[in-house]
């Protein structure tokens, strides 16, 4: 049995299907980091771009349909299921009147939300049709957007890492270069996070 595994895994066709099959259920529930190791994957060739794509759009559009659709056929078990996040779920509730469109959009990006805003829209009053059609565009956007992101940045990654090690006297500047880009995007998010989501009770 354990030969037959091994067997299966040695196939390079296999480990393909599996990466696949781990990038289309991992974003389901988000899948951000799946969506860029994929484009990373797909510059050393190891997977293909345009079914990388294609399975991180289809699998988190399913995902997140299903978040809303279930919250609002099975609203009272839901809210029972999330009674810990209440304020987090009425506070979207309101965000949504007033930034829907810039809410659907942001939250595609943010770890910590973007589970509960298609539950937000499940339990509230908001048109469920509206939502289903802004988060399709939204998700085309976020797929395409972070697989491209993995794709061209370890492409760009490797060439500074062969100029590096050809100058390794630049290997300073450069952390400090990367060190300022990390804090920047971890300033930034932390801002938006604070604009869209309300403080733990």
């Amino acid at each position: 049995m354990e030969n037959e595994a091994f067997n299966i895994l040695k196939d390079y066709n296999n480990l393909e299907s599996f990466g696949y099959l781990v990038l289309f259920l991992y974003c389901m529930g988000g899948g951000y980091v799946a969506a860029i190791t994929a484009g990373v994957l797909s510059s050393i060739g190891k997977l293909d771009l345009t079914t990388s794509i294609f399975l991180s759009i289809i699998g988190n559009i399913i995902g997140s349909s299903l978040f809303a659709i279930i919250a609002r056929t099975q609203k009272h078990e839901i809210i029972k299921i999330f009674n810990k996040h209440r304020r987090k779920l009425a506070y979207l509730q309101i965000m949504l009147k007033k930034y829907d469109l810039i809410l659907f959009f942001i939250s595609k990006y943010l770890h910590g939300i973007r589970t509960f805003v298609p539950l937000a829209v499940g339990i509230s009053k908001y048109r469920i049709t509206k939502f289903l059609l802004i988060n399709v565009i939204a998700t085309i956007i976020w797929g395409v957007s972070l697989v491209f992101l993995g794709f061209y940045a370890s492409g760009f990654f490797l060439d500074v890492i062969k100029v590096l090690l050809q100058h390794p006297y630049l290997f300073p500047i450069a952390f400090i270069i990367l060190a300022a880009i990390v804090a920047l995007f971890v300033y930034v998010r932390k801002r938006i996070k604070e604009r869209f989501v309300i403080p733990k009770s």
